[in-house]
């Protein structure tokens, strides 16, 4: 058997030992969840939860890059790093137009503490475009506290969700992604 195990170390597999099976299961089990905690960290950037935030009309503090505001939070849940976006009508009211505003740098709750996610309830919250187009947004001029922020869900990040984020996932937020992903016309 010593074979086996330098076989299977230069190959990279990992060999079980275990006095019981119970010791065996438990530890192969340990192991398939270490694997995918570990793939789960590595997409954790292409998460992006649901949510939809009414701006606080007289709470603009900043309303260019960075937006600083507050908002809302009426669905979903939204976290540091969430990309937000902006529907908007278009001119002649036939269809919305969306706009990129960046994604959420900081979040605040109202007594100054500096919080990672939120789910109900009014915070402060920064937002930084990443290319010259988000940072060009500006309230009050392409979008008004009559606009929602949406987060701006993607295939890749809605499969992302599907995949490795399921158990965090409420049906309300499953309901909350299939409204999204019409209003983006998402196939």
């Amino acid at each position: 058997m010593p074979e086996a195990s330098v076989l299977a170390a230069e190959s990279g597999v990992r060999i079980f030992m275990a006095d019981t099976v119970y010791k065996l299961v438990d530890s192969y089990a340990e192991h398939i969840n270490g694997l995918k905690e570990a793939k789960k960290m590595q997409c954790v950037a292409e998460a992006v939860f649901p949510c939809t935030l009414k701006i606080l009309p007289n709470r603009v503090y900043h309303n260019k890059d960075p937006i600083v505001c507050d908002v809302e939070v009426l669905e979903g849940f939204v976290k540091v790093g969430t990309p937000i976006c902006v529907s908007v009508p278009s001119k002649d009211k036939s269809e919305n137009i969306v706009h990129s505003l960046g994604r959420i740098s900081s979040i605040k709750r109202s007594n100054g503490n500096q919080i990672f996610s939120a789910r109900n309830g009014v915070v402060s919250m920064k937002i930084m475009g990443d290319n010259p187009q988000e940072k060009s947004r500006s309230y009050g001029r392409h979008f008004d506290a009559s606009n929602e922020l949406l987060s701006q869900i993607s295939r890749k990040s809605i499969d992302v969700l599907k995949e490795y984020y399921r158990d965090e996932m409420s049906d309300e937020n499953w309901q909350l992604i299939r409204r999204l992903k019409k209003q983006f016309k998402i196939a």
